[in-house]
C-alpha cells in the first residue's frame, strides 16, 4: 500500500519509466521523484535518503515565496507558485511548488495538487512528456506559468466592462485590485527566481538556457500585465470617485442656490407675518396680490443677478 507521503516517481535513464514508492534509504539517481509536503513521512524519508538538513528544510517549510537557492556542487532549491485551480479554492490563494535537485536526483513536494504536475505525470504515462530531470524542471515552470497567464488574461475584459459601465460596481473593482495584488506578492520574486537560475544556470539545465529564457519572458509579460490592471483598476476608481464628489458637489450647489433664491422670500413672508400691532394690508383686497407679484419681480431679479455673476 502507497504511503501517504509518496506520490509518485520515474527514471530518466536510457528509458523513461515509473518507479515504485522507494524504500527507506538512499534515493535512485538520474529520478525525479515527486512527494506530499505536509505528510509526516516526508522529512524521514528524505533524511534517510541523505539529503542535507537545509535542503529538506526548504522543501518542506510552511510558507515561503519563490526563491532560487544554489546548494554547491551543482545542486539547486527552487521554489515556485501557481494559481491554485482546486476545486473549492480561489486561484489567486496560490499553490506552493518546491524543486530540489540534490546529487542527480530531483525531488518535487506539493501540500496541494498542481495541474502543472498532474499534466507532466499524465504526459509521461501516455510516453510523452519531458525525457530528462532537466526538461522535467523546465515543464513544470512553463506548465505553472501558462496556468497562471491563462487566469490573469480574462482580468483585461473585466475591468473594461466595468470602465464602461456608467456606475461602475466597486465591489467589483476592490475584489479585483485584491486579487491582483495577492499574485503580484508571489510572480514578482518568481520572475526574480527564474533570472537567477538563469544566471548561474546549474550543469543539469545546461541544454535548456533557452527554454528558460522564454519562461522568464513569460513571467515577466505576466508581472507587467499584473502591474497594468493594478493601474487600470486605480485608474477606474480614481474616476468613479472623481465623477461621485463632482455629482454631489453639483447637487450641493444647486441646493445653495435654491436656498439663496429663497432665503429673501423667506424672510420677507416671516417678517409680514410677526403679528404685532396687526399685519400690514389687512384690509386692503389687494394686499396678497401686490405681495404675490413683488415675489415674482423679486425672484426674477435675483435669477438676473445669479445669472449675471456666473452662479448659474
Amino acid at each position: 500500500m502507497t504511503a501517504p507521503f509518496f506520490i509518485d516517481a520515474w527514471s530518466f535513464g536510457q528509458e523513461v519509466h515509473q518507479l515504485p514508492e522507494p524504500a527507506p534509504g538512499p534515493l535512485q539517481a538520474g529520478a525525479w521523484y515527486h512527494f506530499q509536503r505536509d505528510a509526516e513521512a516526508t522529512c524521514e524519508r528524505l533524511e534517510l535518503a541523505g539529503i542535507p538538513e537545509s535542503a529538506i528544510d526548504g522543501v518542506l517549510a510552511e510558507d515561503t515565496r519563490p526563491r532560487f537557492e544554489t546548494l554547491g556542487d551543482g545542486n539547486f532549491l527552487l521554489i515556485l507558485r501557481g494559481v491554485n485551480l482546486n476545486q473549492g479554492e480561489q486561484p489567486d490563494d496560490m499553490l506552493s511548488i518546491r524543486i530540489l535537485y540534490y546529487d542527480g536526483v530531483l525531488i518535487s513536494t506539493r501540500k496541494l495538487p498542481s495541474r502543472a504536475i498532474a499534466d507532466i505525470r499524465r504526459e509521461l504515462e501516455q510516453g510523452k512528456g519531458p525525457d530528462d530531470l532537466g526538461a522535467v524542471v523546465v515543464d513544470i515552470i512553463e506548465k505553472l506559468h501558462e496556468r497562471i497567464e491563462d487566469f490573469v488574461e480574462p482580468f483585461d475584459a473585466t475591468i473594461a466592462a466595468q470602465e464602461e459601465e456608467p456606475e461602475a460596481d466597486n465591489a467589483v473593482l476592490m475584489s479585483l485590485n485584491k486579487r491582483l495584488i495577492k499574485l503580484r506578492r508571489f510572480l514578482k520574486p518568481q520572475r526574480y527566481a527564474i533570472e537567477a537560475m538563469i544566471d548561474s544556470l546549474p550543469p543539469l539545465l545546461a541544454d535548456d538556457r533557452f527554454d528558460l529564457a522564454n519562461a522568464r519572458d513569460t513571467i515577466q509579460r505576466i508581472n507587467e500585465s499584473v502591474d497594468f490592471y493594478l493601474e487600470h483598476v486605480g485608474m477606474v476608481q480614481q474616476y468613479q470617485t472623481h465623477q461621485h464628489t463632482e455629482k454631489v458637489n453639483r447637487n450641493t450647489y444647486l441646493l445653495s442656490i435654491i436656498s439663496g433664491i429663497f432665503l429673501p422670500i423667506s424672510f420677507l413672508t416671516g417678517l409680514l407675518g410677526v403679528n404685532i400691532g396687526g399685519m400690514p394690508g389687512v384690509d386692503n383686497p389687494m394686499s396678497f396680490a401686490l405681495f404675490c407679484t413683488f415675489m415674482v419681480v423679486l425672484v426674477a431679479v435675483e435669477l438676473v443677478v445669479l445669472k449675471r455673476w456666473r452662479f448659474i
